[in-house]
Order: C-alpha cells, then structure tokens, then sequence
C-alpha cells in the first residue's frame, strides 16, 4: 500500500507548494512529539500511518506541547510560547474561510500532561515499600488524579469545541486521537548520535521518592491505562479515541537505552511507530470508508 506524505506549514508557502487534491485522505496533525518532525530521532507515528489511498498529512506538531497548551492558545489573551504559532497555524487549516477541506483531524495529547503531573499524582509523604503491587494505586493522591481526570477532559473538550465551533469548512470532520502505550519507566533519556541528552522522565522522579523497582512497570501501566480510560469516556461529537495501548513490546526493566520497540524511555522506536501508525490509520480509513482504487 502507498505511504501517506507528510508536508509541514512551511512546505505550502514555497512556489512548487504541494497540490492537497491529488491525496485522500488530507489529514491535518497536532500534538507533540510522537507526532513530530523536529523530535529526536526524527521519526514519528505519523511516519507509520499507510492507507489504501495516497494520503497527505499537514503536521503541525510540536515537541513537548501538552494538550492543555493546544486548548489555552484557543483563549484570548492566555500567554504561552505557541500562541502566535500555534493559533496562527490551526486557525489557518481548520477555521479559515479559504482552509482546505480536510478529511480529519488527528491528535496527539495528554502524554506530556502526564509527564508534567507525574511528581504530583504520587503521594508525599508515603512509604513505598509498604504497597503492594497490586494496590498500586495507594501510591497515588486521589485527590491530585481526579484534579487531572478533569484537566485532561476540559482540555480535549476545549480544542474539539474549538474546531466545531469555529472550524469553517472543517467544522464537523472526525477527529482521532491515539492513546499511546506503556513505557517502562529507566534510566534511558533522548540521544543524539548515540550521545544521552538530558535525563529520562519517569526514572528520576521514582529514585528521588525511594520506590521500589518492583512497583515501576505496574504504576506506569496504572496511569496509561487511566488516561486511557479518561479520553474514552469523552463524550465530544465525532472524536474517536484508538486504542493503542498492548501494541508494541515493552523496554526491558533496566535498559539504559533502545530496548523492545523503544527508543528511549516515552517514545517508540521506528519499529514500535510503525505498529502503532498502521493501527492508528486502519481506525481512520475504517471511519472515512477508505478503499484502494483498482487498477486501470
């Protein structure tokens, strides 16, 4: 089957700009780095994605972008450091008068949120070693979860009510978004030529709280599964949430580096992407009616 192509903002403004009607499906991507161009390593999810049509994805993903910034930037007068860009940008494919029509819309969010809130969903004080692995949730503030359950939803609500309120032409396309997969939380952070850059996420929060190792993987696969469960019971017009969860193997607990089909500790590796890329296209073409031409 053909691959889709992915243009960027900036490729529409060259003299030879693509020509969007040759493709089908035209998807429209935002979101952060398991979407993104500019990552490291520069490969993505969306390098996955393969239709029975030639289709064309605009990618306007960002790394590190959490979808509470893709909703606040909708708001007049909330600074952040996409604003101009981002608003400019999205206002510009979905909602303006000329945009062209898109076949749907994906989104890759709520990963980063996670990250972020991570240190506060555990308790503190608390001692760990005392939890058992199957009661990993007394681990975590109930209270700080809940705070955000309903973080998460506002801001998926507040960039779906965006679109199908000011969406123009793309007022009422699908839109679809991934629910990641599990990671094992190691001492294994981005590279660049094979150099380690920065530190890990999830890894240095769980050594400065003294957690057991034992209780790693079952707390990570906790929380993706809540935030899973989360984005499924939105209840938002046309927004479609593919599982993609149990789709490509886990990191070894103790890699220092690649391991399964991860790159480092949060982002797949080319072979993971791909996995979850065709998933993520088999539940769009699926929706859109999507099927391969016959030969002439």
């Amino acid at each position: 089957m053909p691959k889709v192509q992915v243009f960027k903002p900036a490729d529409f403004d060259k003299p030879d700009a693509p020509d969007l009607n040759g493709f089908n499906p035209v998807l429209l991507a935002e979101g952060d780095s398991w979407f993104t161009l500019g990552a490291i390593p520069s490969y993505n999810l969306l390098d996955g994605l393969d239709f029975p049509t030639f289709g064309a994805v605009i990618n306007l993903a960002y790394p590190g972008d959490t979808v509470s910034s893709m909703e606040k930037v909708l708001k007049a007068g909330d600074a952040h450091r996409r604003i101009d860009v981002w608003a400019s940008e999205f206002g510009h494919w979905v909602s303006d008068s000329a945009a062209y029509p898109l076949s749907a819309i994906l989104l890759s969010g709520g990963g980063n949120d996670l990250i972020d809130a991570f240190p506060h969903l555990l308790k503190n004080p608390c001692d760990y070693t005392a939890i058992d692995a199957t009661r990993v949730v007394d681990m975590l503030d109930t209270d700080a979860l809940n705070q955000f359950d309903q973080f998460i939803a506002a801001s998926f609500t507040g960039v779906v009510e965006f679109v199908r309120r000011n969406g123009g032409p793309n007022a009422h396309v699908p839109i679809f978004c991934h629910t990641y997969d599990v990671p094992t939380p190691n001492d294994a952070p981005a590279t660049i030529l094979g150099a380690r850059v920065g530190s890990a996420w999830m890894f240095p929060r769980l050594v400065e709280r003294n957690v057991p190792q034992v209780l790693w993987t079952v707390l990570a696969e906790y929380l993706l599964r809540h935030l899973a469960a989360t984005l499924k019971n939105l209840a938002l017009e046309d927004f479609h949430v593919v599982n993609t969860l149990d789709t490509i193997t886990r990191a070894q607990l103790g890699a220092r580096g690649e391991s399964g089909d991860w790159s480092n500790e949060i982002h797949p590796n080319r072979s993971g992407y791909k996995k979850l890329g065709r998933k993520l296209a088999k539940a769009v073409a699926d929706e859109l009616g999507l099927q391969e031409k016959p030969d002439d």
